[in-house]
């Protein structure tokens, strides 16, 4: 194939790449290219506390907008709905750029999980870059709603200075396990960001550190299948530095003027219909029932047992007071057989209460439980029967809806429209 092709003359899928990111650096300029640090995939670059929330990637989000020199009002769209939590070892954030202003950017948030996330931002905020540099009038691939594609936000992810953690999510060989018992459980994905290719994205790395003056102490962060894609390219390039400089346009940058930024990130506005202690509840806002149960075969059982005891005591004082060496074995048999009986009793008159849905305990006056979620709307004799009643409910709520759309009166046509026709 072209892309593995690594040697000079460069082959026409490496021009080709050359080509889109010069367009970047002739509509963007080159200092971000040449002059802006390149972002390791560190601690030190990415300081903020991680969280599987909402919160957690807005911040990883907001801290990528400032490394690309991105000064612009963000905002995260949370659309995840309640669900069971999931229970992947390895899951998966899923985040995309869903509409772009003069000023403002607006992402959608799916998912979120325990994978490369600022890795996959990355990606993400270079289509930003090439928004932008659309609205002011310079032509770029875009995707049928108008945005940029993904593969030139990947190009443009490493003109800003993400290249490093963008090649190391376009190919991430990920693994996880757990030993629970005698049971060994583990999992394995291949999580790939990004539109481009791992060895694309690679080889303008190299192009990146070839043509800059300063060496780039991030590349040290690269995964190893990365690292050895780089050092590759590295290697056939260092001879061609010049023939890379002029295709790509490269020599007014000491011209240029240095972009500013905040002295930290500007945070990121979030948005979501349900707040993140919910999400897990997967019947949050939804009817369910309650029904109750009693206690009486667990009351029978230690009612039987506290009679046993009961009786081997008096048994046993009896025998101290009279000195006697045995006792009638029918004396055995009141104590348990009125212990059961007192148990049973009481167990029966103990009712607790259960969310029909979940099984989760909820009180007798809750509205909703906290297990599930769910909106308790009435108590149930058999929760078996909660399905059928769900449908009941909703059939005539849907009969009240349209006779209601049928009782509503007519608007009276005025007279004009009457004059008038």
């Amino acid at each position: 194939m072209e892309r593995d092709h690594v040697e000079w003359p460069l082959g026409p899928h490496q021009v080709q790449l050359i080509g889109e990111l010069a367009t970047l650096i002739a509509r963007g300029g080159s200092w971000r290219f040449l002059r802006a640090p390149v972002v390791a995939a560190n601690v030190s670059n990415y300081p903020d506390p991680w969280e599987e929330s909402r919160e957690g990637v807005a911040r990883v989000l907001a801290r990528t907008m400032w490394h690309a020199y991105l000064d612009l009002e963000t905002v995260l769209d949370d659309v995840r709905q309640p669900a069971h939590r999931e229970r992947s070892r390895l899951r998966e954030t899923e985040i995309e750029l869903t509409r772009f202003e003069e000023t403002r950017a607006l992402f959608t948030l799916s998912a979120v999980g325990n994978d490369d996330v600022a890795g996959l931002i990355s990606h993400e905020v270079g289509r930003v870059l090439v928004g932008q540099l659309t609205r002011a009038g310079h032509p770029f691939r875009t995707t049928d709603d108008g945005l940029p594609e993904l593969a030139i936000g990947s190009i443009a992810a490493v003109y800003l200075g993400l290249g490093i953690v963008a090649a190391n999510s376009a190919h991430h060989d990920r693994s996880a396990g757990e030993t629970i018992g005698r049971t060994a459980y583990h999992e394995h994905k291949i999580f790939r960001a990004g539109g481009l290719d791992v060895r694309d994205l690679a080889f303008l790395l190299a192009v990146q550190a070839t043509v800059r003056d300063d060496v780039l102490s991030g590349l040290d962060t690269l995964r190893p299948t990365q690292a050895d894609h780089v050092a590759a390219w590295r290697e056939i390039l260092d001879d061609h530095e010049d023939e890379l400089v002029t295709m790509l346009g490269l020599g007014a940058a000491d011209t240029e003027v240095e972009l500013s930024r905040p002295a930290t990130p500007r945070a990121v506005v979030t948005t979501g219909s349900f707040d993140e202690s919910n999400l897990h509840k997967f019947n949050y806002g939804r009817r369910v029932f309650r029904y109750a149960e009693t206690r009486g075969g667990v009351g029978a059982v230690l009612g039987t047992l506290a009679g046993f005891a009961v009786t081997a005591l008096l048994i046993g004082l009896w025998r101290v007071v009279t000195d006697t060496a045995s006792v009638s074995p029918m004396l055995l048999i009141p104590g348990p057989v009125i212990g059961l009986y007192e148990g049973y009793r009481r167990g029966r008159r103990k009712r607790l209460f259960r969310c029909a849905s979940c099984g989760g305990f909820v009180l007798e006056t809750a509205a909703e439980c906290r297990l599930c979620g769910g909106r308790i709307d009435r108590e149930i004799k058999d929760p078996r029967h909660r399905l059928e009643l769900e449908e009941e409910l909703e059939e005539q709520e849907r009969a009240a809806a349209a006779a209601a759309a049928l009782a509503e009166p007519k608007t009276a046509p005025r007279s004009s429209d009457l004059q008038d026709g």
